[in-house]
């Protein structure tokens, strides 16, 4: 199995799981994530705040693409239905876009691509308390 796609899995499996600290261990130390509520933050303030806004995950995972122009990419899409702290169930599909260091194989850059519209008019902006 490509390497790339064994950590997107992995990714998928932890953070249906809510386990964090392995998400956050899949990530180099200066790794970041960028989303379409939170703006780009590091990745490890970004999946406190994340498990702070969250009382449950269920991934279910779609497909994983894996680059073919020689960069260290690879995209996981799945649909996520995510159980916010107020007991909110919002479900939405993403494509999470992966940039990998090469060397380490560990996560630099996350970029979370989702439709928030249906999200917002919905449930309004769950990461706030």
């Amino acid at each position: 199995m490509n390497k790339y796609a064994s950590i997107l899995q992995t990714y998928m499996t932890a953070l249906g799981d809510s386990d964090y600290a392995t998400v956050k261990g899949l990530f180099a130390s200066d790794g970041k994530v960028r989303s379409p509520f939170l703006g780009e933050m590091y990745a490890d303030a970004f999946f406190d705040r994340l498990a702070g806004a969250s009382m449950k995950n269920v991934i279910t995972p779609i497909d994983i693409f894996l680059g073919t122009s020689g960069k260290n990419h690879a995209t996981a899409y799945f649909q996520y239905d995510w159980t916010v702290r107020d007991g909110t169930l919002i479900t939405f599909k993403v494509m999470d876009l992966f940039t990998f260091d090469s060397g380490s194989g560990k996560v630099t850059y996350l970029d979370l691509i989702y439709d928030t519209h249906p999200i917002r008019v919905s449930a309004g902006n769950k990461y706030e308390s």
